[in-house]
């Protein structure tokens, strides 16, 4: 996500091409006062003030359209900006806090109906804390521990119903310990342990009456019962696709966003 270097670069760009009144710099070339900036059709590209080379205040970025795509409010010396993304109807598709041009604390992002798909936190730039995905109908799809950019600790899903769906352990980006799936009733449909990303040990599978299916042994993620009635190759890599392949996506990467 390159957005926000794009955005700088805009800010710092002095030819006289594509310039308007007032955009004036002092005695040292630092910036002062009001900027607009237009592309080589004359469309403007930014609006917004300066102080001592600084961007302070508010800046707004455009589509060729004439209608904003970012609204940014800078503070600390240009250090702090507050930014609100758009797409090019005009409705919000973000927003949240960078910290020297790096992401920090609760970014929010939203779709085209104005409801919050997802909620993740940053450090410096990285993913750290907890990240959540939302259903269209608004409820917790799936919230995710991460440390510096790698996902690390719980780990959850859950149905459109609310009812947990799965219960694991991430330790740096790899599954581990022990998982628990459900039915959207709140049954317990399988459990067992992983091992560096792996299924290892005892895998038990219930009926969602609850009683036990079957129990897999599986060795560093391979099963040790082959003649048993269990669930084929292409199936056990639909089931953890359906389970484990539900990533916190970042719409902000789609260039919504000044990064």
């Amino acid at each position: 996500m390159k957005t926000f270097i794009v955005i700088m670069g805009l800010i710092g760009m002095l030819g006289a091409r594509g310039q308007v009144a007032p955009n004036k710099t002092d005695a040292s070339g630092k910036k002062q006062g009001h900027w607009i900036k237009l592309d080589e059709k004359q469309k403007k590209l930014y609006d917004g003030n300066f102080a001592d080379g600084k961007p302070v205040g508010k800046f707004t970025y455009f589509y060729d359209s004439g209608i904003p795509w970012a609204i940014t409010v800078f503070s600390d010396n240009g250090k702090i900006a507050r930014t609100k993304t758009f797409d090019a109807g005009g409705k919000l598709t973000g927003e949240g806090k960078y910290i020297e041009e790096k992401r920090d604390s609760v970014w929010k992002f939203y779709n085209e109906e104005g409801k919050i798909i997802s909620e993740e936190t940053y450090v410096n730039g990285l993913k750290s804390g907890n990240c959540k995905v939302f259903y269209h109908s608004g409820g917790l799809a799936e919230e995710k521990m991460w440390k510096n950019g790698v996902a690390d600790g719980v780990w959850k899903k859950y149905f459109a119903n609310g009812q947990l769906k799965y219960n694991g352990m991430l330790v740096k980006g790899k599954v581990e310990g022990r998982v628990t799936f459900y039915y959207d009733s709140g049954q317990k449909e399988a459990e067992g342990l992983y091992k560096g990303d792996l299924k290892d040990g005892d895998w038990n599978y219930y009926t969602e009456e609850g009683k036990l299916k079957r129990t897999d042994k599986f060795i560093e993620g391979v099963n040790q019962n082959p003649d048993r009635d269990v669930i084929p190759k292409e199936e056990e890599e639909k089931e953890k696709k359906k389970y484990e392949g539900f990533e916190i996506k970042d719409p902000g990467g789609d260039g919504n966003s000044p990064h």
